[in-house]
């Protein structure tokens, strides 16, 4: 019966879904993220995990079915996707394990490997493949769970509770705890780690101890607080709504739904001998804090609490999408194709200059992702770049193409590429004020350099040329 487990491990159809995990977990999952990759993991992983759990009951058909349940509980109950997570955590490292009811979807990949059991293939082969594919089998099941997820450290409420500052965060490793708390006791000057339980709802106003008319609150989606004076309510502390949007680029991170808000969203106030601390929960910028003396100060995020010296610089410079210059030469690569394209005129040039630009996009894609490379994606681009440049040289030369046409759309590429950097470059050294209206000038400028080269070509005097 043991051979027989050890042989179920070597039937073809394991094979390939051990293999399929694999590249699923490793390649395809960090390259495709979304519904199709995560359902194909559960799959494989249906396929392979019952063989492995009958090497330690020798019953298949009980394997079968403890996999299916498994499976059942953890995808559609909270405790069984916490109890996945600790185990693998326990076992491999940080893991997550989330449960989503649709993934049952997956179940019937169950019959499967129960096919597999019941259609061996000739013992000695089967069994010489099972001393590879175990321990292949056993990695590839146990990384599929693996995952190490890193979220942005936001300040979402602050409280004063036994006489102590505790502002409650969030962020940092998936393994960690999702929420936890830095104490301190002196004022800000010193924090420590702190488990406590928050308010489920930030405080968005407070009132100085035993001074009801003397009161602070924070000013929704901005880094602001406003203060109580002779029953009117006036600017305590600001930062401008184009400072706050350059702080929110400084803490992007890589994936949009990562994003937390840079804004105040809870306030506190601490009394003490001889005056009062005012405490504000900016998000992701970390804290403002109000001194005894009434002078404010942003707080950013340390390796324990909050230090003056970890806030970002108003006036460092602004912090645009790493993918901004690639995409700038891209965009300025096709225009100055478009403008060689008009005035070479030839369908096969056309055809080798898309050639030529889908190879650059795929060979940027394929060295730009979350793991060390696509190669699929960078040997797609190997072939594609060099025959799309010959065929255009050979084309070009083929139309008596002047070299007047040439510098022109050599130029237009040139001054494309810088057109839709400036406003970026402008915008990063604070000369414009928003990230939105860089964005926008970028892609007028853009369209402006590309048509004016494409213009100058189409205007080039000289005997027309048809498409050939």
């Amino acid at each position: 019966m043991r051979n027989s487990a050890l042989a179920w491990l070597g039937h073809p159809l394991t094979v390939i879904a051990v293999v399929l995990l694999l590249l699923n977990d490793h390649l395809f999952k960090p390259l495709w993220p979304g519904t199709v990759t995560g359902k194909l993991s559960d799959v494989a992983g249906l396929i392979v995990a019952p063989l492995l759990v009958n090497l330690f009951i020798c019953r298949p058909r009980v394997s079968v079915l403890l996999t299916g349940a498994a499976f059942t509980l953890v995808k559609t109950t909270a405790i069984g996707a916490a109890l996945a997570s600790e185990a693998w955590t326990l076992v491999w490292g940080p893991s997550q394990v989330l449960a989503d009811p649709t993934d049952l979807i997956a179940l019937p990949a169950l019959y499967v490997t129960w096919w597999t059991w019941n259609h061996p293939e000739a013992r000695a082969v089967r069994l010489a493949r099972a001393v590879v594919v175990i321990p292949v089998t056993v990695l590839a099941v146990a990384a599929t769970g693996q995952v190490e997820i890193v979220k942005p450290y936001s300040a979402y409420a602050v409280d004063v509770i036994d006489g102590m500052i505790v502002v409650a965060t969030r962020g940092g490793l998936s393994a960690g705890p999702a929420e936890r708390g830095y104490a301190s006791s002196d004022a800000g000057s010193s924090w420590l780690s702190w488990v406590v339980q928050v308010p489920p709802l930030p405080r968005t106003s407070a009132c100085v101890p035993g001074q009801p008319d003397r009161c602070y609150r924070i000013v929704p989606a901005k880094l602001k607080v406003e203060e109580s004076r002779n029953g009117q309510w006036v600017t305590a502390w600001e930062i401008s709504p184009s400072d706050q949007d350059r702080l929110a680029r400084a803490y992007a991170p890589e994936s949009p739904e990562d994003a937390e808000a840079v804004a105040s969203l809870g306030i506190a106030i601490q009394k003490l001998p001889g005056g009062y601390v005012v405490v504000v929960a900016n998000g992701a910028d970390g804290i403002a804090l109000r001194d005894i003396s009434g002078a404010w100060h942003r707080l950013g995020w340390a390796e324990k609490g909050f230090d003056s010296g970890s806030a970002v610089s108003l006036t460092a410079p602004g912090r645009y999408e790493d993918s901004v210059p690639m995409a700038a030469l891209l965009a300025a690569l096709a225009a100055g194709l478009v403008a060689l394209g008009c005035g070479v005129r030839r369908f096969g040039f056309a055809v080798a200059a898309l050639m030529l630009w889908v190879g650059v996009w795929s060979f940027y894609s394929g060295v730009n992702t979350p793991i060390l490379f696509n190669p699929f994606a960078v040997l797609f681009a190997i072939v594609l770049v060099p025959v799309g440049a010959t065929s255009m040289i050979v084309s070009a030369v083929r139309g008596a193409t002047r070299l007047r046409v040439w510098a022109i759309g050599t130029a237009t590429a040139a001054v494309a590429y810088y057109a839709i950097m400036t406003p970026f470059y402008a915008w990063s050294a604070g000369w414009l004020e928003y990230y939105s209206l860089a964005s926008g000038l970028s892609i007028a400028l853009g369209i402006a350099a590309a048509s004016a080269g494409t213009l100058a070509v189409i205007n080039l005097k000289g005997p027309q040329r048809g498409l050939s």
